[in-house]
């Protein structure tokens, strides 16, 4: 057998396949008709499919900007979910009164599921999507498969208009906490404000003015203050002076009324010059400027200069009018009896009421300028520790302004955004914005989608071949004849000398 089976080659091959050629086309034949009939008995599956286009909004994104940004294939799941609910699915079954004969058989959850592996839906594009259904009836896929697309545009504007919604109804109330806590923020700052008014930092230029300026009030009013005292002690000695005069005038008119005692009185009393008034007028300077001023401050050094250049005129004039007293007195004495009583100087009252009124006034003044400097000194205190608080009033207004400035940055970015919602809300409502179309509905399935026929008919083909050529293999292996010259000699291990041809075959190969 060894011997056989190497002498095979392809001619062997196709000689036994015709020789049992028939045990290969009945088995093939046979098996080719009967995948037709199981073809014909299958329940046929129609198909339909529809394409949907989604359209962008019609108003350009850069005037406004929808609040769905995720692309179609997120929104299409979501979408999917709700349309292949329990709820709609069974809607869509009563509807079309699908699958009628499985009511009674299976559970209303057996057949949902069921239609939910028939329904496909597969995005094509960025901007198209398709939704195929499969089902025993043409016209019902069909019909069925329009439905799905009618309920996939309802419900994505459905959807686009919920979530613009929910966008805007979130933001509106994240706003209207916004506002408030805004509200609290800017109620904080204006109580702070007031309670804190003149010590801001932005006041403190102000202050820093007006305490120069109340500065510049006081040196002023102490000056005048100054002044009004001077003069004060000016008409003072003046007023004394004037005294003075009129005592030394009415003891004169006594003196002449008595001689002796006039004479006495005259010499004790000698009426003061007016360069004597000019120095004990420097003497009261130079005494009020040693309370206010060191030894070395220029107006002592002045006022000393002066009373050293006065004294010694002053020595000079009171020696020349002791001895114009005395003479006087002798004349005095010689014309007592001659002489009228004098009249006292009127000019003098008159001088003397001035000088009382100046003195008066020069008073009230000066207690005006003292309680002007104490409000003054009271004001710059004042200012001073406004100064002095600002850096921690403006550490304190940093740390509440700056929450004030985040809180208004976010209400106005909060604020854009809402009225980007309510117009992207408009924007769904109008169905302006994106939308899905149906490009190519659903039409009449004419020919089965299942099952396939040619590949049907190709299984049954390859099986009825396999098993033809098995049957064949199998019926050569069991025929123990000679086909040929060298089968006899392999067989006999002998050479053949002659061989009778088969007539019929030979009258074949001649026809």
């Amino acid at each position: 057998m060894a011997q056989i089976e190497k002498l095979f080659n392809i001619q062997d091959y196709l000689a036994i396949g015709l020789r049992r050629k028939w045990y290969i086309i009945i088995p093939l034949v046979i098996s080719i008709l009967v995948s037709f009939g199981v073809y014909k008995n299958l329940p046929k599956v129609y198909k339909a499919t529809t394409l949907i286009l989604v359209q962008p909004q019609r108003i350009p994104e850069s005037y406004v900007r929808s609040t769905l940004t995720d692309p179609v294939s997120e929104r299409l799941n979501t979408i999917s979910q709700e349309i292949l609910s329990r709820t709609r699915l069974e809607r869509v079954i009563n509807e079309f009164n699908l699958y009628a004969d499985l009511l009674n058989k299976f559970h209303m959850e057996e057949i949902i599921e069921s239609m939910r592996k028939k329904i496909e839906v597969r995005v094509q594009r960025q901007n198209a999507f398709t939704i195929t259904f499969e089902g025993g009836e043409p016209k019902t896929v069909m019909m069925v498969t329009n439905k799905l697309a009618s309920l996939f545009i309802e419900e994505n504007l459905k959807f686009r208009e919920s979530r613009a919604e929910g966008t805007s109804d979130f933001i509106g109330k994240e706003l209207q906490m916004m506002e408030e806590n805004l509200k609290k923020k800017e109620n904080e700052v204006r109580y702070y404000k007031e309670r804190n008014m003149g010590q801001l930092p932005q006041q403190l230029e102000a202050n820093l003015r007006i305490l120069d300026r109340l500065q510049q009030q006081l040196k002023t009013t102490s000056e005048n203050l100054r002044a009004s005292e001077d003069r004060f002690v000016v008409i003072q000695n003046h007023s004394e002076q004037l005294r003075e005069r009129q005592q030394s005038q009415r003891e004169l008119y006594s003196t002449l009324q008595s001689p002796q005692r006039g004479i006495t009185s005259s010499m004790d009393r000698i009426p003061e010059d007016p360069l004597m008034t000019q120095l004990n007028n420097l003497k009261t300077d130079l005494a009020n400027a040693r309370s206010k001023y060191t030894e070395n401050h220029p107006d002592v050094i002045d006022l000393k200069r002066k009373i050293a250049n006065i004294e010694p005129k002053v020595m000079e004039m009171l020696k020349k009018k002791v001895e114009i007293s005395r003479q006087q007195e002798e004349t005095i004495v010689e014309s007592n009896l001659a002489t009228p009583a004098p009249i006292l100087d009127s000019a003098t009252d008159r001088l003397m009421n001035q000088y009382r009124e100046q003195f008066n006034e020069t008073r009230l003044e000066a207690k005006r300028l003292r309680e002007e400097m104490k409000i003054l000194k009271e004001q710059i205190a004042l200012y001073q520790r406004r100064v002095e608080d600002t850096p921690r009033r403006e550490q304190e207004m940093q740390q509440i302004t700056r929450d004030y400035d985040l809180l208004k940055t976010n209400y106005q970015s909060l604020l854009d955004k809402k009225i980007q919602a309510q117009m992207a809300q408009n924007l769904e409502r109008k169905e302006q914005g994106e939308t899905f179309k149906i490009l190519d509905p659903a039409r009449f399935p004419e020919k089965p989608f299942k099952p396939d026929r040619n590949k049907i008919l190709l299984m049954g083909a390859m099986i009825g071949l396999a098993m033809g050529l098995g049957l064949a293999w199998f019926r050569e292996s069991m025929d123990q004849s000679f086909h040929t010259v060298s089968d006899v000699e392999s067989y006999l291990e002998i050479p053949v000398i002659a061989t009778i041809p088969n007539l019929k075959e030979e009258e074949k190969k001649a026809a």
